[in-house]
This record gives structure tokens, C-alpha cells and sequence, in this order.
């Protein structure tokens, strides 16, 4: 099956994952001040990911290991503003 767009995202584990990193202070002000000091790339994307959870799963559960999260998305993402 193929993913479907979620709330403008590329599906629902992008979306999820940027939900949690926007919607919560701390970690919106940890993943901008990460952003600005790496140079955004997927791969940098999902190791401040990483780092901002503490664990492997967004509080919702998703895999930030898993293949179906667009790392590529969120580097753009964290790259605006």
C-alpha cells in the first residue's frame, strides 16, 4: 500500500514526528538551536530527532527508525523560518 499525504506531510509518521518537535517548547527551542549549528540534512534531521526524544519513538509510538518517516521533509521543515 502506498503512503497517502497527512495533514500536508508526506504521510502520518512525518507528520507525527514534527507534531511532537513543534508542539512542545523545549524541544521546538532544542531542535531550532541544533538546526542552526549542523547543516540540515536528512541524516541531521534524524539525529536531532533523536536527540529531542531521548528515546526511538515519538511519544505516539512511531519509529524514528523505522523507513517509513521522511527525513527529508523534516530537514525542510527545520530549515524554514
Amino acid at each position: 500500500m502506498k503512503d497517502r499525504e497527512y495533514n500536508g506531510w508526506p504521510n502520518y509518521e512525518t507528520w507525527n514526528v514534527m507534531l511532537w518537535l513543534d508542539n512542545d517548547e523545549e524541544m521546538y527551542r532544542y531542535y531550532r538551536s541544533r538546526a542552526r549549528q549542523m547543516r540540515i540534512l536528512g541524516r541531521n534531521a534524524k539525529e536531532i530527532a533523536l536527540e529531542a526524544f531521548g528515546t526511538g519513538k515519538t511519544p505516539d509510538g512511531v519509529d524514528l527508525h523505522g523507513s517509513k518517516v521522511r527525513w527529508g521533509a523534516i530537514a525542510q521543515a527545520m530549515r524554514a523560518d
